[in-house]
């Protein structure tokens, strides 16, 4: 069984990796990349608004950064609903 999204601390971890990351690339034209939900956005989000927010996190980390800004996510890192 595939997983919704990585859990919120993991997420969260990955987001400040990308943020870090977009400090180095000196490129205006490259939008925001979509916030996690995590805190507030977690509880407030069905499993399924998690999925598309990661899928779009994935997709626009595939657009404009290396897949290694995600790292390993292991099995307790990930939620599965």
């Amino acid at each position: 069984m595939s997983y919704i999204c990585p859990q919120p601390k993991k997420w969260h971890e990955i987001f400040m990796n990308i943020k870090k990351e977009l400090e180095h690339i000196d490129n205006r034209n490259i939008p925001a990349p979509p916030k996690p939900l995590i805190l507030n956005g977690w509880v407030f989000s069905s499993d399924q608004e998690k999925r598309i927010r990661w899928h779009e996190t994935l997709e626009w980390i595939n657009k404009y950064m290396d897949n290694d800004v995600i790292g390993i996510i292991s099995e307790d890192e990930k939620y599965f609903g």
